[in-house]
C-alpha cells in the first residue's frame, strides 16, 4: 500500500548543490518492512574529497498527490501530546531545535484522506524535522538549523532511521507503527515481567525524603503487592539536607548522608530485606553549575561557543559563564566513559534492578566544541549516537536491570530511544483526564509493554490538577485512578502511610489484577484507542475507550471522566464473532460471564466509572463440561 501513496524521489542535499552530489558523495537508501510497517535508512558515503552534509534524511519521497489532511501533536512539560491540525500538506514543516525530541512537537505526522492513513516517525532523540515542499516532496530527518557533519574521503555517515505505518484507519496505522516499535525494543525476562514500582517523588520530593520515610513506604509498598521501590532525586550531592539536586547532578560519587545516614547501600538493602527489589533514579548526562565533576573533568562538558535560540527550560545553568549547556557531552570518548562508569558504579554500590534514566536539559543545538571528536556542527548528533551506544553497553553488563527513559516527564519520547531502553515514562502529571491524554497519543508510536505512567499521584508541590485529598476520595473515584494506569507497566507515587486502609485494600487489589492477568498481555499486546482523544481542561471525549489486544486475550477500558454513574456500552473490536469468550470484570464484584464474539462486538451496556474487562477465548473442549 505503500507503493500506491509514495514512490521514492532520492535527492539529499549537501551545500545547498544537488548537482554535485554524484560527485560529492553517495547516498545509499533502504526500505526494511517491520511488520505491517516500514523503515527507511541512508548512509551517506563521501567520494574522493572531504564534503559537508548539511542535509541528513533516511526518507524523502513524494506522494502521489497533495489530497491530504494532515495532523501532529505539540509537546510540552506536563502538556504533551496536544493535537495540531495543519491547514495544508504543502509547505507543512514539524520539527523541534530544543535538542529533546519532544520538547515543542512529537516526531510524528499523520496524513490522512479517505482511504488510508500514513503515519511517519523520526527515530531520533535530538533535533528533527518533517516538511513537505508544495511538490509533495515529503523529507523526514535531522533538523538541518546548525547542524552539518563534515566528512574525510571516503567516509561515512547513517541518517536516523524514519518509521512510515499505513492503515485504513488512525487506528490501524497506529497499531502498525507501535507494533513495528515493539519488534526494536529490549527484551529480558526481568523486563518482560513487567515489574510494578513505588517511586518518592512527587510526595516527598528531594526536601522531605530520608532513609526511615523511604523505607516505611517501602513497607507498604511490598504489602500492596508492588515489588521494586524505587529512590528519586535527592540522594547524592553533598551533606546536606537543604542541598539542591539539580545544581550538584554530576556528582553521583556523593551521598547526601545528612538525609541517608548509613549511606544508599544500606537503605538498598534495606529495601530488599522488605522483599522488594531496588531502583534509583540517575540523571547520567547532566552536569548542575555546581557539580564538583564539572571542575574536576573539564574534559567531558558539553559547551557552544555562541547562543542558538534554541528554547530552554533546562535549570541550574550558570550565569557567569553562557558557554555552559548543563550536560555531559556523550560525543566525546571521555563523556561516553564518565557516564558509563558512573551508572555502572550506582548498579554495583546499591545491586539495583531498576534505573531511572532523566534528561531535563535542553541542549539545543548542542556542543561545537572541537576537542571531543566530533565536529562544530555535529556536537548534539554524535551526543545521541553516543547515548545510544552507552545504552547498549550498559544492557549488556547489566541485563537484569531494568531501564526506564525519562526527560522531563515525555518530552524525549521517540522510537529512536525506544531501540536502547525498556521503557519511557510519558508524563510528569499524571492526573486521569491528563494521562489519558497523553496514553491517547502514545499508542499510536510506542507498544504497551514501552510505556509506563504512575497512576494519579499526590504532589508536594503546587500543580493545581495534582493536588486530592486522598482520605476524602471514595473507592470509585479512586479505582478509576488507578485502572486508567493499569493498561501498560505501572507505579505509584504517593504517600502510601497516609493512604486510609480502605484505598490500600483497593491499591492491593488492582495490583494482583495487574500482575496476574494484565502483565501477561504486555509483552506481545498492542494497545489502541478506540474513540476520539479525551482532553485536558474538560475537552474531548469524555468517555475514552482502548482496547488491548494480544494472542492471550483482549482487554476493554472505558473510563467516564465527568461522573461516576455513566452508561457505557463495552465493545471489543476484532473478535472471531461465532466464537465463545469468557469476559471477566477485571477488579469488580461482577462476575464472569459467556459471550459470543458477535455479541461482544454489538456491546454490552453497563453503568459505572471505569471498567476493565478481559475476554479470553474459550476452549470449545470445555463446553460440554458445563
Amino acid at each position: 500500500m505503500i507503493a500506491e501513496i509514495v514512490s521514492a524521489e532520492g535527492a539529499l542535499l549537501a551545500r545547498g548543490d544537488a548537482e554535485r552530489r554524484d560527485a560529492a558523495f553517495r547516498v545509499e537508501r533502504d526500505w526494511m518492512p517491520r511488520g505491517s510497517a516500514w523503515e527507511a535508512t541512508a548512509r551517506v558515503t563521501a567520494g574522493d574529497a572531504p564534503v559537508r552534509v548539511e542535509r541528513l534524511d533516511a526518507l524523502v519521497v513524494r506522494l502521489a498527490d497533495l489530497d491530504w489532511t494532515a495532523r501532529s501533536f505539540s509537546s510540552a512539560w506536563g502538556a504533551e501530546f496536544e493535537p495540531v491540525a495543519h491547514e495544508a500538506v504543502a509547505g507543512l514543516r514539524i520539527g523541534v531545535r530544543a535538542g529533546r525530541s519532544s520538547h515543542g512537537a512529537h516526531p510524528l505526522l499523520i496524513l490522512e484522506r479517505a482511504d488510508a492513513v500514513v503515519l511517519v516517525s523520526v527515530a531520533w532523540s535530538g533535533n528533527w524535522r518533517i516538511e513537505i515542499d508544495a511538490g509533495g516532496v515529503l523529507r523526514a530527518g535531522v533538523e538541518p538549523h546548525d547542524f552539518f557533519v563534515d566528512l574525510a574521503a571516503g567516509e561515512a555517515v547513517d541518517a536516523p532511521p524514519v518509521l512510515v505505518a499505513v492503515g485504513a484507519t488512525l487506528a490501524e496505522a497506529g497499531a502498525a507503527l507501535s507494533a513495528a516499535v515493539g519488534e526494536t525494543i529490549p527484551r529480558t525476562p526481568w523486563s518482560e515481567a513487567m515489574p510494578t514500582e513505588w517511586n518518592h517523588w512527587w510526595p516527598y520530593e528531594d526536601r522531605e525524603i530520608d532513609a526511615a520515610t523511604f523505607l516505611a513506604e517501602s513497607a507498604l509498598a511490598a504489602e500492596a503487592g508492588l515489588e521494586v521501590a524505587t529512590l528519586d532525586a535527592g540522594w547524592f550531592g553533598s551533606a546536606d539536607p537543604d542541598a539542591d539536586w539539580q545544581a550538584e547532578r554530576g556528582d553521583w560519587d556523593r551521598e547526601n548522608t545528612a538525609r541517608f545516614p548509613r549511606g544508599v547501600a544500606a537503605l538498598a538493602d534495606g529495601v530488599r530485606e522488605l522483599g522488594l527489589g531496588f531502583g534509583v533514579w540517575i540523571e547520567a548526562e547532566a552536569l548542575g553549575a555546581e557539580a564538583s565533576a564539572r571542575r574536576a573533568h573539564p574534559e567531558i562538558v558539553a559547551t557552544r561557543s555562541a547562543p542558538d535560540g534554541a528554547p530552554r527550560i533546562t535549570v541550574s545553568l550558570d550565569e557567569a559563564d553562557p558557554s555552559f549547556l548543563g550536560y555531559v557531552c556523550l560525543g566525546s570518548p571521555a563523556g561516553r566513559r564518565f557516564v558509563s562508569e558512573a551508572m555502572d558504579d550506582l548498579v554495583a554500590r546499591t545491586g539495583a534492578r531498576w534505573i531511572k534514566l532523566d534528561f531535563n536539559v535542553d541542549p539545543g543545538s548542542g556542543c561545537d566544541r572541537d576537542d571531543h571528536g566530533h565536529g562544530r556542527g555535529d556536537g548534539l548528533f554524535r551526543h545521541y549516537e553516543g547515548l545510544y551506544a552507552v545504552l547498549d553497553g550498559f544492557r549488556e553488563r547489566h541485563p537484569d536491570v531494568v531501564l526506564e527513559s525519562c526527560s522531563s516527564g515525555g518530552l524525549r519520547l521517540d522510537a529512536g530511544i525506544a531501540r536502547h531502553v525498556h521503557c519511557h515514562f510519558l508524563s510528569d502529571p499524571d492526573w486521569t483526564e491528563h494521562h489519558l491524554q497523553v496514553l491517547w497519543g502514545a499508542t499510536l508510536l510506542l507498544p504497551p509493554a514501552a510505556i509506563l505512567h504512575w497512576t494519579w499521584s499526590q504532589w508536594r508541590g503546587d500543580h493545581p490538577a495534582q493536588q486530592r485529598d486522598l482520605a476524602a476520595l471514595d473507592t470509585v473515584a479512586f479505582d478509576r485512578s488507578l485502572r486508567a494506569a493499569l493498561l501498560h507497566r505501572t507505579g505509584v507515587s504517593m504517600r502510601l502511610t497516609e493512604l486510609p486502609a480502605r484505598l490500600r485494600e483497593r491499591l492491593a487489589v488492582h495490583v494482583a489484577v495487574f500482575r496476574d492477568r494484565i502483565a501477561p498481555l504486555l509483552p506481545d499486546g498492542v494497545l489502541v484507542a478506540a474513540t476520539p482523544q479525551p482532553r485536558r481542561g474538560g475537552e474531548g471525549c469524555r468517555v475514552p475507550e482502548f482496547q488491548l489486544d494480544s494472542a492471550r486475550g483482549h482487554l476493554r477500558a472505558a473510563f467516564a471522566l465527568d461522573g461516576v454513574d455513566q452508561p457505557v456500552t463495552m465493545r471489543f473490536a476484532g473478535l472471531d464473532a461465532a466464537a465463545e469468550y469468557v469476559v471477566t470484570p477485571l477488579a469488580d464484584a461482577e462476575p464472569p460471564f459467556v459471550a459470543t464474539g458477535r455479541t461482544l462486538e454489538q456491546g454490552v451496556e453497563r453503568r459505572g466509572a471505569s471498567w476493565l474487562w478481559l475476554a479470553e477465548r474459550r476452549d470449545p473442549a470445555s463446553r460440554g463440561e458445563q
